[in-house]
């Protein structure tokens, strides 16, 4: 009975999660209510705050945690590949993936981080964001170092990759043919040829070479994620 328990507590919590990030994803933080979460996820005001004293604990939990598996998947991403290109093309492709997976808690985190406000959570949430940032930043300024990539400024040129990637949320359709990593492959394609040391880079290489990173991304595993996160 305990263990039952446990678990209906545990799918409670999630389900408040995720219907929240649903309406933060389409409102923004301050245009849903505790309210609107209660109507929506079908429950009491009084059972939301059994499991969270606050909108803001919410909304903190959503960015927080969605933060942490995207760092964690993007480090699992590069440490499979051997050089900088790969390991480009590897953290797009996961990058990608991840928004498919886990689209609203991801266009959630987009919002920005305004409706935290305990300093401790808000710092938190501003390092797992710069961590993120960080990884791309690392393969890029090894790229240059050892010759794979011509010299470009790192900042710059991961802001432009960082922002293709980010803002696929404003016109990917996730009930279309193409997938996000899709998208993603072709992006790391052009990424690639335009950072080459070697402007002879032959498009046959990047392809094939995507190819096989892509299906590495979106295994037999990935059609059921998606399912899971609608």
């Amino acid at each position: 009975m305990r263990r039952q328990a446990e678990r209906l507590n545990g799918d409670q919590r999630t389900r408040i999660l995720d219907v929240s990030a649903q309406l933060f994803g389409h409102r923004g933080v301050d245009g849903a209510s505790i309210n609107d979460i209660a109507e929506h996820v079908h429950l009491s005001k009084a059972t939301i705050y059994h499991y969270f004293v606050s909108k803001e604990e919410i909304y903190s939990e959503i960015v927080i945690s969605t933060l942490e598996r995207l760092v964690a998947v993007l480090q699992a991403a590069v440490s499979t590949a051997d050089r900088p290109e790969h390991q480009l093309r590897s953290y797009m492709l996961a990058y990608a993936q991840f928004l498919d997976d886990n689209f609203w808690p991801f266009v959630t985190v987009l919002t920005g981080f305004g409706g935290i406000r305990r300093d401790n959570q808000r710092s938190r949430a501003i390092l797992l964001r710069r961590q993120a940032r960080e990884i791309m930043r690392d393969i890029i300024r090894s790229g240059v170092k050892n010759g794979d990539f011509r010299k470009t400024d790192v900042s710059t040129t991961a802001i432009a990759i960082l922002s293709m990637l980010n803002w696929m949320y404003r016109w990917y359709n996730r009930d279309g043919r193409k997938r996000a990593v899709q998208f993603a492959a072709e992006f790391a394609e052009l990424t690639i040829q335009g950072l080459s040391q070697d402007s002879k880079v032959s498009r046959q290489k990047v392809v094939v070479s995507g190819a096989r990173a892509m299906n590495a991304v979106s295994g037999p595993g990935a059609a059921r994620r998606r399912g899971q996160s609608r």
